[in-house]
């Protein structure tokens, strides 16, 4: 039988091995620099601006820690969205790829650009905001544009977890019938060395489950020791 028309499911243990725990939405969400982006965020906003009040500095914290999470958790919920969507049986593959993650930066981007020069788009931000239980309001303010470039270390963390291949990747390669080879071009344009991704790449093609996990393994090895 081809490759399409195999059965198997990314997230029936039974199909996929030991792969089938790997599965989640985005590795990224929890990736260290993000954690300190939300810890800094709250920090700022719950305890420095009620403390000292609105300032440039905790107004600015605010705008770098926000444009480091906010694609970082967009792509997470896109992410958990089409992971929904694939256990209920669509041809999706719920895996960080390049193309949602440039997306993601580049909405947040023009959405941060809009509230800082646009009263309206501020306005319906804040009331979006405040939907969600806590009061917020916006100022305009173009010099916060320059707290724009912030959007580089989301843009970068996420093309960590695509260099070490993405949390379910292979398994929905699988079970989207998909050649292995293309479907890990987000790996080689995030950094992963060739020889690797190749390695990989014919492991998921032949479904070698076990050849997978110990590919992964040795990308983790690798990487705790330094090495590319």
């Amino acid at each position: 039988m081809g490759r399409a028309g195999r059965s198997s499911s990314a997230y029936d243990a039974r199909s996929a091995g030991s792969i089938a725990p790997r599965i989640r939405a985005c590795r990224s969400a929890v990736h260290p620099i993000t954690l300190a982006a939300v810890a800094l965020l709250v920090l700022n906003d719950w305890v420095l601006k009620p403390r000292f009040g609105p300032s440039l500095v905790t107004g600015k914290l605010s705008d770098l820690a926000g444009l480091v999470v906010a694609p970082v958790a967009l792509s997470a919920g896109l992410g958990l969205c089409l992971r929904l969507a694939a256990m209920l049986g669509a041809a999706v593959d719920p895996s960080l790829s390049r193309r949602r993650l440039v997306l993601c930066t580049l909405a947040t981007g023009a959405v941060f650009a809009a509230v800082k020069l646009d009263p309206a788009a501020a306005r319906a931000v804040a009331a979006v905001i405040s939907q969600l239980g806590r009061p917020a309001a916006i100022y305009l303010d173009r010099s916060d544009l320059w707290c724009l470039p912030a959007l580089a270390v989301a843009l970068w963390i996420g093309r960590d977890e695509l260099r070490r291949v993405p949390l379910g990747r292979p398994a929905a390669i699988h079970r989207l019938g998909r050649a292995a080879r293309p479907a890990l071009d987000d790996a080689r344009w995030a950094g992963a060395p060739a020889d690797r991704i190749a390695a990989l790449a014919a492991a998921i093609d032949a479904w070698d489950v076990a050849a997978i996990d110990a590919a992964l393994r040795r990308k983790q090895v690798r990487e705790q020791a330094g090495e590319p």
